[in-house]
């Protein structure tokens, strides 16, 4: 969502661009029809997903959906996500906030940002050190998926040393290519970009509704899923658990609002093919009604979920854990033992 926040710092001058916003798009056509989805569902044994809430973003509505109110405030959670898988042990889906945005806001938002108090991070809300007090090493993750670049996305990523990291072929290259301050990446987290491992998904099948996916593990159990739009090359990640499909968005789908009702953003990288993607993920809904769909920034959405196989990790502005996640992953500590 980091797209939209320098909007604020010139709030007049974009009535001329969102006008532009209000302009009706046609409904694309998805073919009903689950490609290589097997029904009725059967999930994969073992898999559990944990989310861990890393901060949040405060901004105003009218600077995150087009239409919306300027003086509304608007608070959207930032989740990560830590998988375990029953053979290929520990899976990240997004890294959160960095600790530092705690320290220095204006390194990720500037000066205006800072004072505006846009980011939220209470201490110890790093991905890494959640799942420490999770009794999940970071060290050992084998695997990182990054669904974009802004840095929402990407804080934590130097924190698992052991682990591959794989992006979307696009989105590297747009990265690689250099990268604007408004784009919303910290460049101190692409050190290591060359490494990454990058997914072409003009390589790859369509699943489901999906125009292309990758199967993470090659045993159907994690599959990535192209969901680029909202940045050049963003991607999703399915995962078959037990209880249900779950459908993680990104950033695609900043909350329910986006793919329950196609609430258009302010903006976004190619709006024409973020339209698509989110009547894909709608698509997906009808057709396979167990599936679970959480956006990267809804609270409401990551509390709502309810099936053994997800564990909620909530920290919030305090520092403090909510009781109902509390509870949560008490439970689940309790059943490892």
């Amino acid at each position: 969502m980091l797209l939209v926040l320098s909007r604020l710092a010139a709030v007049a001058a974009t009535s001329a661009v969102l006008a532009g916003c209000h302009e009706p798009l046609p409904v694309p056509r998805i073919d009903p029809s689950l490609e290589r989805w097997q029904q009725p569902y059967t999930g994969v044994a073992g898999i559990r997903i944990h989310a861990f809430r890393t901060g949040a973003v405060n901004s105003i509505e009218g600077a995150v959906w087009a239409g919306g109110s300027w003086s509304s405030p608007v608070e959207m959670g930032v989740w990560a996500f830590a998988i375990e898988h029953p053979s290929q042990g520990l899976v990240v889906f997004d890294t959160g906030m960095a600790e530092r945005a705690r320290r220095e806001p204006e390194h990720y938002v500037g000066w205006l940002g800072a004072r505006l108090r846009m980011l939220d991070v209470p201490e110890s809300a790093g991905l890494s050190t959640q799942m420490r007090d999770a009794g999940l090493d970071p060290a050992n993750v084998g695997t990182v998926v990054i669904s974009h670049l802004h840095f929402d996305h990407t804080g934590d990523i130097g924190a698992f040393p052991n682990a591959r990291i794989l992006v979307a072929r696009a989105e590297k290259e747009w990265a690689a290519a250099g990268v604007r301050a408004t784009d919303f990446v910290d460049s101190d987290s692409l050190a290591g970009l060359a490494r990454w491992t990058a997914i072409d998904y003009a390589a790859e099948r369509p699943l489901a509704t999906f125009i292309g996916a990758h199967d993470l593990f090659g045993d159907g159990s994690i599959f990535l899923v192209d969901l680029a739009g909202h940045t050049p090359g963003s991607q999703g990640m399915l995962i078959r658990t037990a209880d249900a499909p779950v459908l993680l968005t990104g950033d695609a789908a900043w909350t329910a609002r986006s793919w329950r009702w196609a609430a258009k953003p302010i903006s976004a990288h190619d709006m024409g093919m973020w339209w698509e993607q989110i009547w894909r993920i709608k698509k997906f809904s009808v057709l396979e009604p167990r599936l679970i769909v959480i956006p990267g920034h809804d609270d409401e959405a990551v509390e709502a979920v309810g099936v053994g196989s997800f564990v909620m990790h909530r920290m919030d502005r305090d520092g403090e854990v909510p009781a109902h996640a509390a509870a949560s992953a008490g439970a689940v500590r309790a059943g490892r033992r």
